[in-house]
């Protein structure tokens, strides 16, 4: 079974360097760009099952691409492939707190938040749950961390890939096989 994993297309708080989280977010006009050329590039694969993130910026993502495809296919919008949850930082600008090593290692940990290791589990039961699927190919439209979390998770690998993995680029197609 092939993985075809995207994340979501450029959004205004990619660019302003906003910590949405689990906030909605909206896809920049580069954003749409971006999904309609995604969709261009998987426009002839027939996806078994969609599955993508409840939030406004992924369904934007995925109406760009469905709009390109030749086969339609059953879509589940799921909370589990949300963003991480930041907790405390939702809602301010990156540029607001000064890194060091306690401001990083609270960020791992946010206040009423979720950890880095709470999102690997997340990504870990997904991934666990795709497994006993039997179809071809599948389609899941999600964010960059939780993807992130997701290939180490494919992987079995632990947190140490986790951050030291480099970001996942807007609109990306990421192919794993099951």
């Amino acid at each position: 079974m092939k993985i075809y994993l995207v994340r979501h297309g450029e959004t205004f708080d990619n660019v302003s360097g906003f910590v949405a989280g689990h906030l909605p977010g909206k896809l920049t006009e580069n954003g749409r760009k971006q999904v309609i050329k995604t969709g261009e590039r998987i426009e002839n694969i027939k996806f078994d099952r969609i599955f993508c993130s409840d939030l406004a910026r992924t369904r934007e993502t995925l109406d760009g691409i469905l709009s390109q495809l030749k086969f339609e296919s059953n879509v589940e919008y799921l909370e589990q492939l949300r963003e991480r949850f930041f907790g405390e930082y939702e809602g301010f600008y990156q540029d607001e707190f000064e890194w060091n090593k306690e401001t990083l290692d609270s960020f791992r940990y946010p206040k009423n938040g979720e950890s880095c290791e709470d999102l690997l589990k997340r990504a870990k039961q997904f991934h666990e749950s795709l497994s006993d699927l039997n179809f071809e190919n599948i389609l899941v439209v999600s964010h960059c961390l939780f993807l992130k979390a997701f290939l180490c998770a494919h992987n079995g690998s632990g947190l140490d890939e986790y951050f030291t993995m480099k970001e996942i680029p807007n609109a990306s197609i990421t192919i794993i096989e099951i």
